[in-house]
């Protein structure tokens, strides 16, 4: 069950990011390809070649008995080794993208102070540990934002106490002071949890 839940239909999640990605590993192949037909040509120009066409013994120019098949082979190469390379690199960018693209909402709902969910990527998935550390990451601010709101209700309660004592009779010396450390107490611990944070 878990398969089909991580198991991702669109193969193009980020289209400009997996062009550019699967163009960038396309374009020195064929480049490679007219090179090695330059160089071949080069090297053939100087040469001469003995054919036999239309039952005739002719001699011509190397550049003219190999262009023909040096452009065919050329050109069926760059094809086909384009055509493996686009698929290879598309389904490489595939296994980026997607979970880069997961990550980048993620991220966004944590941004918009949901921290109720975790990131699980699929097995293969280039970046699973980035999961693990996010993950973490999210746990240790839930955490420290639950002690926060633990701390803030605590405050409340004390502030309500104090309203009550005020309401009902004047305060006494030690029950201010005592109110006084309970709220100072709490103080404390609030900065304390406040301060890991650090702000820009």
């Amino acid at each position: 069950m878990i398969k089909s839940q991580n198991r991702r239909r669109n193969y193009f999640i980020k289209k400009r990011f997996q062009t550019n990605f699967i163009l960038k590993f396309c374009l020195p192949v064929i480049f490679t390809a007219l090179i090695s037909a330059v160089v071949v040509y080069r090297f053939s120009s100087q040469s001469t070649a003995t054919v036999f066409e239309n039952s005739r013994l002719m001699i011509k120019a190397g550049t003219e008995f190999i262009i023909p098949g040096l452009v065919l082979s050329t050109l069926i190469s760059v094809i086909l080794v384009g055509i493996a390379t686009a698929l290879v690199m598309f389904f490489i960018s595939h296994r980026i993208a997607g979970p880069l693209y997961k990550l980048e909402n993620s991220l966004e709902r944590l941004g918009s102070g949901d921290m109720s969910f975790d990131i699980h990527f699929r097995q293969r998935d280039e970046v699973r540990k980035l999961a693990e550390i996010f993950n973490a990451a999210s746990l240790d601010l839930s955490k420290l934002i639950g002690d926060v709101k633990r701390e803030h209700a605590q405050l409340n309660s004390t502030i309500k106490e104090l309203k009550a004592m005020v309401e009902t009779a004047p305060l006494e010396e030690e029950a201010l002071k005592e109110v006084i450390k309970k709220l100072e107490a709490v103080n404390s611990r609030l900065n304390e949890k406040l301060f890991k944070f650090r702000l820009r």
